[in-house]
């Protein structure tokens, strides 16, 4: 149950991140792809908690759940926001099946390696 709970919690904070980053890269005039940093701390923070109150299969699984939510959901308020991106990145950041699964991957490979530092 706990796990869930981390999980709902790591989704939040996502969304509250990708929507500041949006707001803030528009109205500042930067890219919003440095904001992808910030998401990567919170991938592997999101995995530390999970693996500490539950198990590391639980923590990879989570952070390939974040990591899903910010391909998707993310992306979704980053374009409804206007957050400032480039020409040529919005035709790469479509919503589809390798982008979800690609992200997935990476917020989990990002979770090993916070893991294998920090925990």
């Amino acid at each position: 149950m706990e796990s869930i709970v981390i999980i709902l919690i790591g989704c939040t904070i996502i969304m509250i991140y990708d929507a500041l980053g949006s707001i803030l890269s528009r109205k500042l005039h930067f890219e919003y792809v440095w904001f992808a940093l910030g998401s990567f701390i919170l991938y592997g923070l999101t995995t530390l908690y999970l693996e500490r109150y539950s198990n590391f299969t639980i923590a990879l699984v989570g952070s390939f759940l974040i990591g899903v939510f910010d391909a998707t959901i993310g992306i979704l308020i980053a374009k409804k926001l206007k957050a400032n991106i480039r020409e040529e990145d919005l035709d790469v950041i479509h919503i589809t099946p390798n982008l979800i699964f690609y992200m997935g991957t990476l917020a989990t490979v990002i979770g090993v390696i916070t893991l294998f530092f920090f925990s």
